[in-house]
């Protein structure tokens, strides 16, 4: 199969890579896997610089492109350099908004917000999420890792983990590479992982280095495709569902009811851990004057009565 010469025409990259990888042989495998888990520094960075990560020769990497169809890893790039743009930063209004008014309405973005949900939860296997809510009570300390939008995850799930008197930590790109925050990580401890979409080669390193250097270390991950790297090394690995995402940005609607449906049931399996944990933060913390404006609304409304009486 030759691959149009126009961009236009051409299948999505990705989609081609997905649908091709059974047929590819191990090394060409070993290229694909390299492009779904890092499509940005496979467009981005030289060909020596892919060929030294994926432990290959530049002319292997044009004869993978020519098996997929293009005249060389220049014209693949190009597609994948259009794919990075249109999930980032889409510049067209989304098939799903044309032609109904300036601005989607609310009722049609909620709809698709619930479509996105409902095919999540429904993935979900409920051996697995027992399991994960077992993992989280047995483990000491809760390494909650993510990049870019995942990030946002990782921090929601430590936040609310610790709210509930956990020991939970959260992994994030900041000033220190994740790996280094891993440095002493230990058995009993467990790492959850979240790599959706544009996938992270640091959280493919973090998620190795563990795995590797702690046999009894828990690992989880959350991932929306079935393939990625990361999942051969994880105890559990659940799948997002991302695809047929019509918004002009990506929606984490579903992730994050995921994680709510995650602390849900952590804080019901114990109550009385839980509860005592929520009654003191109420008190110590929502009670302050430093943090949270205690004024009483009754009050202040009978305040205003009397300026007004003036």
């Amino acid at each position: 199969m030759n691959i149009s010469s126009k961009a236009g025409d051409r299948p999505k990259i990705i989609q081609l890579i997905r649908e091709r990888h059974s047929t590819l042989n191990d090394t060409n495998k070993k290229i694909a896997d390299f492009i779904l888990q890092n499509p940005e520094m496979a467009t981005f960075s030289s060909l020596i610089e892919i060929s030294k990560s994926v432990g290959v020769s530049d002319a292997t990497l044009v004869r993978f492109a020519r098996e997929l169809g293009y005249k060389g890893f220049r014209q693949l790039r190009e597609d994948l350099l259009d794919y990075i743009r249109r999930i980032i930063y889409p510049t067209q209004k989304s098939s799903f908004i044309k032609g109904i008014d300036k601005h989607p309405s609310i009722d049609l973005i909620m709809k698709k917000d619930i479509e996105y949900i409902t095919k999540t939860m429904s993935k979900i296997d409920k051996k697995d999420f027992d399991n994960l809510i077992r993992l989280i009570f047995t483990a000491r300390r809760i390494f909650c890792m993510g990049w870019g939008l995942s990030s946002f995850l990782a921090e929601y799930l430590s936040f609310s983990l610790q709210l509930l008197s956990f020991n939970a930590i959260a992994v994030i790109r900041e000033r220190r590479p994740l790996v280094q925050q891993l440095l002493f990580i230990e058995k009993d401890d467990l790492l959850i992982a979240f790599d959706l979409l544009l996938y992270s080669a640091e959280i493919l390193e973090a998620v190795e280095y563990v795995h590797k250097k702690n046999v009894g270390t828990g690992v989880v991950t959350f991932t929306n495709q079935p393939i990625t790297q990361i999942a051969q090394y994880s105890d559990l690995n659940f799948l997002i569902d991302m695809s047929g995402h019509e918004f002009m940005l990506i929606s984490l609607t579903a992730p994050f009811c995921l994680i709510n449906a995650i602390i849900e049931q952590t804080a019901a399996k114990n109550t009385q851990k839980t509860g005592k944990a929520l009654k003191e933060f109420q008190q110590v913390v929502q009670s302050s004057a430093l943090h949270y404006s205690q004024f009483d609304l009754q009050d202040f409304q009978l305040k205003l009565k009397g300026k007004d009486k003036r």
